[in-house]
């Protein structure tokens, strides 16, 4: 056998590792956005059959000794893809899984993970799968395909704020009060800053209102800057706190003071929501955010509820 055989029989075995991982690459884009921090970015368009509910930031985080996996897609498929990129740049195992609320593009991927890998939430993650599961089972029938373990619970829930290490690396996993949902949880990588932010921030997306509105801007306003280099949203490009969080700070304060002085004025929901349609074309809110005419309206009416009541 020649030497330059001998040679490439060596290589081989990474030759095919890095072929494969080329066309992964291809078929599934994931970037890693700092050291160690791997972010896949969906597209901005509504879950549907056609995108598989591809339409969220997925992701992972790699220790020395552990692997977490965050928000793992919209449909098994999705979870399948993230996985395989994973096994693809690391041999390190996934210990965990963490859903950082429970909205069906960011926790059906869970279900392509092996039941081994502990899942973790917020506390009260358990009674909004109890609320919303049979809704979501039945409206997004085609992406779960029936699956029993479509909607999988939490092993362990955070009560507050828990670190969990992957080995020379601290996760800081919060549980936050109402704002985007009531269910939401961030994750800080204090080794390089990142904060996933999930949908607590929306990066180029309309911000989706599920929660408090209220809750929402104070989160934000308290939350500690120093110790954040780098956001990841849950949809959209990961930046600093001026590119990604300012801009929606902007928007859900307009939201606030518009709907505030409109409910002083006696104005309805109907009302409220007809007077911002006629606006939409011409208004920079409009022009500014993917999806707007979807998810305005719907902001409007949840705004509505809330500030009603002050």
């Amino acid at each position: 056998m020649t030497r330059s055989l001998l040679t490439l029989l060596w290589l081989m075995p990474g030759i095919c590792l890095l072929t494969a991982s080329m066309s992964l690459a291809r078929e599934f884009s994931v970037d890693e956005v700092a050291p160690g921090v791997y972010v896949h970015q969906g597209s901005h368009e509504q879950m549907n059959l056609l995108n598989q509910g591809d339409i969220n930031n997925s992701g992972f985080i790699v220790g020395r000794n552990a692997v977490a996996v965050i928000d793992p897609g919209g449909s098994v498929s999705v979870g399948a893809k993230l996985r395989r990129y994973l096994e693809s740049v690391t041999d390190v195992p996934v210990k965990y899984i963490v859903l950082t609320h429970f909205h069906p593009d960011h926790v059906l991927g869970a279900a392509a993970f092996s039941k081994d890998v502990e899942i973790l939430a917020h506390r009260n993650y358990p009674r909004a799968v109890t609320q919303r599961a049979v809704f979501y089972r039945e409206r997004f029938a085609e992406l779960v395909g029936g699956s029993p373990d479509a909607f999988r619970q939490p092993d362990r829930t955070i009560q507050s704020v828990e670190t969990i290490d992957l080995g020379d690396r601290m996760l800081q996993l919060e549980a936050h009060p109402v704002a985007h949902t009531d269910n939401d949880l961030s994750v800080l990588d204090l080794s390089t800053g990142t904060w996933w932010a999930s949908d607590l921030v929306f990066s180029d997306r309309t911000p989706a209102l599920d929660g408090s509105l209220s809750g929402w801007l104070q989160l934000l306003t308290d939350r500690d800057q120093d110790t954040i280099k780098l956001i990841v949203p849950g949809h959209g490009a990961p930046g600093d706190w001026q590119s990604t969080v300012e801009p929606q700070e902007q928007y859900l304060r307009q939201i606030q003071s518009t709907v505030r002085a409109q409910i002083a004025e006696g104005l309805s929901i109907s009302e409220v929501v007809a007077a911002a349609e006629s606006e939409e074309n011409s208004g920079e809110a409009g022009d500014y955010w993917r999806l707007f005419d979807e998810q305005h309206p719907t902001n409007l009416i949840k705004a509505y509820t809330e500030l009603e009541w002050e």
